[in-house]
């Protein structure tokens, strides 16, 4: 009966031991070079928002040989370009990826990035007396090697005009 123990006991350290090995081959998983972001949620603090509110974009992103983001803190190379598809304008100056840091050997890196649009909100100053204005915002980043991701465009968000 002791014997029936330790072999059971055995079999389960060994069953163990397999599954730790298998799982330790798997290998990580295998991104483009060039980056790929899509838009993961859009937050707003109204159904509606209204002058002064703020819309929080949450980027979903993977990059393969993960150079995305500043190198450091002097790097004032554009690296996040956001369109307000209202005036076809395109900001790389307001808004920027800090550095992502690399996590052990594997250089696939994949997250998200929140981007605040506060100074996106407001009514277009182009029709004045409108009542309602409807945003819409397109992303795209450059990695460091000069890869521009696809573009990623929000869903149609309707403004109050008072």
């Amino acid at each position: 009966m002791k014997n029936l123990k330790l072999n059971r006991r055995a079999e389960v350290y060994i069953a163990t031991a397999i599954l730790l090995w298998v799982t330790s081959c798997v290998n990580a998983p295998h991104y483009s070079d060039i980056p790929e972001i899509s838009i993961q949620n859009i937050q707003m603090s109204r159904p509606v928002p209204i002058p002064g509110d703020s819309i929080v974009v949450v980027l979903a992103f993977r990059d393969g040989d993960g150079d995305l983001g500043r190198r450091n803190d002097q790097d004032s190379v554009a690296n996040l370009f956001i369109i307000d598809k209202r005036f076809g304008i395109i900001d790389s100056a307001s808004y920027s990826i800090p550095n992502i840091p690399q996590k052990g050997s594997v250089k696939d890196i994949s997250g998200e990035i929140s981007v605040n649009l506060l100074s996106k909100v407001y009514c277009n100053p182009l029709k004045p007396g409108i009542l309602n204005d409807t945003l819409q915002f397109e992303f795209q980043v450059r990695d460091r090697a000069g890869h521009f991701s696809n573009k990623a465009l929000t869903q149609k968000i309707v403004m109050a005009c008072h």
